[in-house]
């Protein structure tokens, strides 16, 4: 069984199989337990903050999940919890998102993502872009709170990735004609 596989080789604590094991996996079978483990032992931020997002965003119960790990003290957890979000609102039908808490969501970001640890930020920021892109209702106010908080500053451990500049991608998403539309 693929989906039994998948969750013993996430348990192997393997960076590769922990990656492989999340393109078997599907996040809509697995319990929030489940679900929890795996963001508790993603062994790096690849896993972390892509492969455990993916997985979780397949769950109907992931945006709760989410929530619960963006309170996290662990910034492995925390950006799990971000990513999980700017997955669902990358994939979900916006009748299916909760619109006030996505606001709530925005609000917390302005107020503390400058106190936030270095992936936190670079994950909360994805956020706000992932809100503006595929949030019709709430482009305007992603926008807005991009424009706030101004570029953010995160340590890429030497290498030359920029931290992309909330405002400045959704509107290139606007100019593309891709605003809202939605990832399979």
């Amino acid at each position: 069984n693929q989906q039994q596989v998948a969750m013993e080789l996430f348990a192997t604590g393997v960076g590769d199989a922990q990656y492989l094991a999340a393109l078997m996996a599907h996040g809509s079978k697995m319990s929030v337990k489940e679900l929890q483990t795996w963001a508790e032992t993603a062994l790096y931020a690849g896993i972390s903050e892509y492969s455990v997002p993916w997985v979780t965003c397949e769950n109907e119960k992931g945006f709760d999940i989410a929530l619960k790990w963006v309170d996290s003290k662990k910034p492995a957890i925390a950006t799990s919890g971000w990513t999980t979000i700017s997955s669902i609102v990358a994939t979900w039908p916006d009748e299916k998102l909760d619109i006030p808490q996505l606001k709530k969501l925005l609000a917390r970001v302005e107020k503390e993502i400058n106190g936030a640890p270095n992936r936190v930020k670079y994950c909360m920021n994805g956020f706000v872009i992932a809100v503006g892109c595929y949030v019709k209702e709430l482009t305007a106010l992603a926008t807005t709170t991009g424009k706030k908080i101004g570029n953010v500053e995160v340590d890429m451990n030497g290498t030359y990735c920029k931290v992309p500049s909330a405002p400045d991608y959704i509107k290139k998403v606007i100019d593309k004609g891709s605003l809202g539309k939605k990832k399979k």
